[in-house]
């Protein structure tokens, strides 16, 4: 059974608005103890010292760790630690790791049966903008013509009526009729 023009369409405009996905197997799913919040813990276990709170401008902070480094003048006194040299927050290193979230998104991309509409597309947006913009927001939008027709204007930057939105989008859609023969 082969399908309509617009039956496509809103096949492929679904498979646009969810191309990104986790993916994930049961087995897959990561322990409690990868989670970031349980990480966390591990530097801030709940335990409270026996000291008063430091203010937050963070000079406290640099004598205390310039007390603890043993930063002391010829006089005595305590020397703070430089600014750069402080971390404010004690982290494990995670920029060179790769993310363990479960919720990372894996682009999947559109069917094969539909990148035939990704390339009419393309082909469309370098013949006329104003009809891709038009096919693409009728087929990924939410709302009314009316407030896709407002979209589409903000995209372009201009005034366009929900009349020159439809005159638009049947003069593309038959461009992607063709493009489908």
């Amino acid at each position: 059974m082969t399908l309509s023009l617009k039956e496509q369409l809103k096949h492929w405009g679904h498979y646009q608005e969810h191309q990104y996905c986790a993916p994930l197997d049961p087995e897959d799913l990561p322990s409690k103890a990868d989670h970031p919040l349980a990480r966390a813990q591990q530097f801030a276990s709940g335990a409270k010292q026996g000291r008063a709170p430091l203010p937050r401008d963070g000079h406290d902070r640099r004598m205390l760790m310039g007390a603890a480094s043993g930063r002391v003048s010829r006089n005595g006194a305590v020397l703070p630690v430089a600014q750069w040299a402080v971390d404010p927050i004690p982290c494990s290193e995670t920029r060179a790791m790769v993310s363990r979230s479960p919720a990372a998104a894996v682009m999947v991309g559109s069917p094969e049966e539909y990148r035939w509409v990704d390339r009419a597309l393309s082909d469309l947006y370098r013949q006329n903008m104003v009809r891709a913009l038009v096919v693409l927001e009728e087929f990924t939008g939410r709302g009314s013509q009316a407030s896709r027709a407002e979209v589409v204007a903000k995209k372009l930057g201009g005034a366009f009526t929900k009349w020159q939105y439809r005159k638009e989008l049947d003069k593309g859609m038959a461009f992607l009729e063709a493009r489908r023969a």
